[in-house]
């Protein structure tokens, strides 16, 4: 087996990336770096409930933080893509174009 599948089963297998929800939500922070909760929420269309589970999933693995601004008009939570996230998460699509390519 190659080494690069390997590393791509390893990926699969840790909590973050077991999770398509998890990898959705890294991949839109990796496009914006920080985003509001509600913003977040509108983009990756699931439940509230669900949305705070896997960003605690996440925020565990450090791969986020989760920030609570107050802003004039109302507190607003913040989530923001940790540069151990941003590298994770390129390693993961870097390994995935590569096994691709090899495969044609």
């Amino acid at each position: 087996m190659p080494e690069e599948f390997k590393e791509i089963i390893d990926f699969i297998k840790s909590p973050v990336f077991s999770s398509s929800a998890r990898i959705g939500i890294l991949l839109v922070l990796l496009g914006v770096d920080k985003i509001t909760f509600t913003d977040l929420l509108n983009s990756v269309e699931m439940s509230k409930s669900s949305l705070y589970s896997h960003l605690k999933v996440l925020e565990e693995n450090e791969m986020i933080v989760i920030r609570d601004v107050f802003t004039l008009t109302r507190p607003r939570t913040i989530i923001q893509i940790t540069p151990k996230g941003k590298a994770m998460v390129e390693r993961y699509l870097q390994l995935l174009e590569n096994y691709v390519k090899k495969n044609k």
